[in-house]
């Protein structure tokens, strides 16, 4: 195979069994990446399964675009059953950084992880070597200092540092790449995350409790080996000629520090002069971040809303003003130190300012108090109380009433309780801070925020159906959807229809919603970065001639060229998608199993009863009217929201069709 390595690796924590199998059990077919996981958890995963059982799987997944010289190709997928989800439904996250291409380079596409360790382990990859090895001294230790304990731990082993490779020279502990969990995952905490690095983690969906679940602390790797394509002189000019794209359009330029320092308000000077050098990821060009060092806090890199997460909590993304009730609170490093302890502890930075905006809100409103929460409402914003919140959320422990593992438990079940207890304000201020699946507000709206707890924008119709559809927050990979707004040429380029450039009517929004979905699955499967991709427009900001002659659109056939030039196999945008499709429809099938239907495609109450930027709320029967448009094109059954047999059978899902009994 060319692009792919030809292996997957499973790991039974259970009985300590170690087994390959080939790629071709998942791949062409389900492309890679969320594909491999979608196949895995359809196949393996019975609906009986909950996300901490034993017999729950957890996938890393890399795509056939990893490890090789193609642009922002250093993402891979991670996938589970979620337990942030109110339903545990299966679903992924995606994580940027060097783990992936190092998988690749030790000989596999994915690993799979079952069954549940008798004592904390870690998994350690060199090329044909995996062991299961001893986790016992590093459980209870922060993420990102357990990675040097974890090299240390194999620098003193003779038998690893006594071997030899030819390609590489001689082993050393300091080039292995880790993904693992601290306390959070460990207390399986339903909204903690994987780390990677000094920043790079799979934050949504809860899957370092999944991890923690399984007494696994992480799966280091390191590869020496390389991925082969199959025309490499075709690829390189292809990758040229995508590189000038991404360069013409300042795509360099991004703010490399981001957050309270940068894009997102504050005092440039926090972050700026504490930065050591930009960071990026695998294969990038871009290098869209910044190590950041500031004396005495621990160092490294985030982006993002991970780095407004300490100082801008009301807001989500660069559009949301900091809450004014702190707008006379100097910005310091306490910004930086909040966010890498959320890193220590692998909390999902993006849930954290859901949690800080709520416990506040709800402190306000005179509900939540120190006496009956045992959280210092007084010292908000400062670093000891970073230091007693996120202890309480990763270590499950509380005061009087066990708070801190109420919050461990996501704000989903968390305002459902606090509803039950002080009434429906509490879930009134969930429902304004939470869109959907039990995850935080983004970019549910377009446009400017009108203040704190009123997340109300412009509308965002084509948002809204994916937001309805997903098992998560979509706007990982499908954020440049909002780009298209108002232009009826790039609808019709990117969507086929020019009536999606309206964002006041629900005409063309179904087409552009399921186009968006089966490009967000490629991203996820071939390994590229949604920042980037697709490159909708060729509109240079500098004087510089980019290559393609398109009156303004783009190039959004490149990553259907990477990959027929990288596996060999010719192939379209067109014939990627039905891919892409094939594995959204599996992906839906998992979820039925477990009780999804057309009830459960929608959003929360919150935006059925309150108006928008034009005065508007969502207009329910023009929403359902949507719903029906989407299901039609996606070849789904009106009244259920099931995939028909017909469907199904058509993408070569006859299996699925069956068991689905449709």
């Amino acid at each position: 195979m060319f692009g792919w390595k030809g292996k997957v690796l499973r790991v039974d924590l259970t009985s300590d069994k170690i087994t390959t199998e080939p790629t071709t059990n998942y791949a062409p077919k389900f492309i890679g990446g969320r594909g491999i996981i979608a196949k895995v958890m359809w196949d393996e995963v019975s609906p009986e399964v909950k996300a901490f059982d034993p017999e729950n799987r957890i996938v890393f997944a890399t795509g056939p675009l990893t490890g090789t010289n193609t642009p922002t190709n250093g993402r891979c997928r991670i996938g589970s059953l979620a337990p942030q989800h109110p339903k545990e439904y299966p679903s992924h996250s995606g994580m940027g950084g060097h783990w992936g291409a190092e998988l690749k380079f030790a000989g596999y596409d994915a690993v799979i992880v079952q069954g549940k360790a008798k004592k904390p382990s870690y998994v350690f990859i060199y090329d044909d070597l995996v062991e299961i090895r001893s986790a016992s001294k590093i459980w209870g230790t922060d993420a990102i200092k357990s990675q040097k304990l974890i090299q240390d731990d194999l620098a003193n082993d003779h038998k690893i540092t006594g071997s030899e490779k030819p390609q590489a020279g001689r082993y050393d502990p300091r080039l292995v790449r880790s993904v693992l969990i601290g306390p959070a995952g460990e207390n399986q905490t339903r909204v903690s995350s994987i780390l990677h690095d000094s920043g790079d983690a799979a934050g949504q969906c809860g899957f370092g409790g999944v991890m923690g679940s399984k007494n696994l602390k992480a799966l280091s790797i390191r590869g020496t080996g390389s991925v082969p394509v199959a025309k490499p002189k075709d690829l390189v000019e292809s990758v040229f000629k995508a590189r000038k794209l991404l360069r013409a359009q300042a795509k360099p330029v991004v703010p490399a520090y981001g957050g309270p320092g940068g894009i997102y308000g504050g005092d440039p000077k926090i972050l700026t002069s504490h930065m050591k050098r930009l960071d990026g990821c695998f294969g990038c060009q871009v290098i869209c971040r910044a190590y950041i060092a500031p004396p005495g806090i621990t160092a490294g890199q985030a982006q993002c809303v991970q780095l407004q997460m300490y100082y801008n909590w009301e807001g989500v993304g660069p559009v949301c003003p900091p809450h004014p009730d702190f707008l006379n609170r100097p910005q310091d490093e306490t910004s930086w130190y909040g966010v890498k302890l959320a890193d220590e502890y692998t909390i999902n930075s993006f849930e954290l300012t859901g949690f800080l905006s709520y416990l506040w809100a709800a402190y306000k409103e005179g509900i939540l108090t120190e006496e009956n929460t045992g959280i210092p409402f007084k010292d908000f914003g400062s670093k000891e109380f970073a230091d007693k919140l996120f202890s309480m959320i990763a270590k499950r422990e509380g005061f009087r009433n066990e708070f801190g593992d109420l919050l461990a438990e996501g704000m989903h079940r968390a305002a459902l309780q606090l509803k039950e207890k002080y009434g429906d304000k509490m879930w009134q201020l969930y429902e304004e801070r939470y869109t959907a699946h039990g995850m935080r507000q983004h970019w549910f709206y377009i446009g400017s925020a009108k203040g704190p707890g009123d997340q109300t924008g412009y509308p965002n119709p084509i948002g809204q159906l994916l937001w309805a559809t997903d098992t998560r927050d979509p706007y990982s990979n499908t954020s440049r959807n909002r780009e298209t707004y108002g232009s009826p040429e790039l609808c019709q380029y990117l969507y086929g229809t020019k009536d999606a450039a309206n964002p006041f009517s629900y005409a063309g929004k179904a087409q552009a919603a399921v186009v968006s979905q089966h490009r967000a699955v490629l991203i996820d499967s071939v390994s590229a970065c949604d920042w980037f991709f697709p490159i909708q427009t060729n509109n240079p900001l500098f004087k510089e001639e980019a290559g393609i002659k398109s009156e303004g659109t783009g190039w959004k056939e490149a990553e259907a060229e990477f990959y027929s030039l990288v596996t060999g196999i010719n192939t379209t945008l067109d014939g990627l998608f039905t891919d892409s499709e094939r594995v959204f429809n599996i992906e839906r099938a998992a979820q039925v199993l477990r009780g999804r239907t057309r009830e459960e495609d929608t959003f929360n109450e919150y935006y059925f009863t309150h108006k928008d930027r034009r005065n508007n709320a969502v207009d329910r029967p023009a929403w359902e009217k949507a719903k029906d448009d989407y299901y039609q094109i996606r070849g789904w059954d009106l009244k259920t929201g099931i995939p028909t047999r017909e469907q199904l059978e058509k993408l070569d899902l006859k299996d699925v069709a069956n068991k689905l009994n449709v």
